[in-house]
């Protein structure tokens, strides 16, 4: 069976993930694109990281690929680069070395058999394999309350249930290995939430999120939290938005192989 996508695509998700782009979610992979490169990008959500690239792979040829065709088609969208597949990272419909890069983000710690996916992807890349996962482990965040760190349990508590890897991150340079991929480069991306603005607008996100998307149905089909534990969540979110001096800091791994 397949693992269910803890975040689920309700607007408080997809919103966060519009948020993502080449430069603050990627950087560590463009210094190497080349303008005529093919790419492929696995797991592309609502398609702006993929946009970005398009728009540096000027004379290339960009495609993007996820499991939910609705999610493929926001991905395309208006954009005359490539076009969306939907498709299964266990399993891409493409032939050997197809692709010059192939890129993944925040996907590994949603897949069963992270090892499966990577080893995939090495098979349809040429030169360089991306990708890079967070590590839910070792988010932090400030002022501390019950409900975030309540928040956290059921987290884990759901990707445990589901048989996933949400603290993934830290174990990506093990896993490239594993997948034979010697020549790799290890950095790090950080998203650091600490201005008013983004405070407001990632707590406001989490507190919906906390009771629309697939992180609550699960929460509550799972018996890990009940509809009041997730009010109180959704309200720490709120709080901890509102505090001055709030931040939040999510550092992602990211591995760059030389195929």
């Amino acid at each position: 069976m397949a693992a269910i996508y803890i975040h689920g695509h309700d607007p408080s998700v997809l919103a966060s993930h519009r948020w993502r782009g080449a430069e603050n979610s990627a950087g560590y992979l463009v210094p190497v694109l080349r303008e005529d490169d093919t790419l492929l990008d696995v797991g592309c959500g609502p398609g702006t990281i993929t946009r970005d690239f398009a728009q540096l792979l000027s004379r290339g040829r960009v495609i993007a690929l996820d499991q939910t065709a609705p999610i493929v088609k926001e991905a395309v969208g208006a954009s005359p680069y490539g076009f969306g597949i939907v498709g299964d990272a266990y399993a891409l419909p493409f032939e050997n070395k197809s692709f010059d890069v192939v890129h993944a983000h925040q996907v590994l710690q949603h897949l069963r058999d992270p090892q499966r996916a990577v080893t995939e992807m090495a098979r349809v890349a040429r030169r360089h394999l991306a990708f890079a996962d967070a590590d839910y482990d070792r988010m932090m965040w400030w002022p501390t309350s019950e409900g975030l760190e309540r928040w956290m349990q059921v987290y884990q508590g759901i990707a445990s249930a589901n048989q996933v890897n949400p603290n993934i991150g830290r174990e990506l340079p093990s896993l490239a290995l594993a997948c034979g991929l010697a020549h790799h480069s290890v950095s790090t991306i950080t998203w650091t939430y600490a201005t008013p603005e983004l405070c407001h607008w990632w707590g406001g996100l989490w507190a919906g999120r906390v009771r629309h998307s697939t992180f609550a149905s699960e929460a509550l089909r799972l018996g890990l939290a009940s509809d009041e534990e997730l009010d109180f969540i959704a309200q720490a979110w709120q709080t901890w938005a509102n505090q001055p001096g709030a931040i939040f800091v999510i550092t992602s791994v990211a591995i760059l192989a030389e195929i």
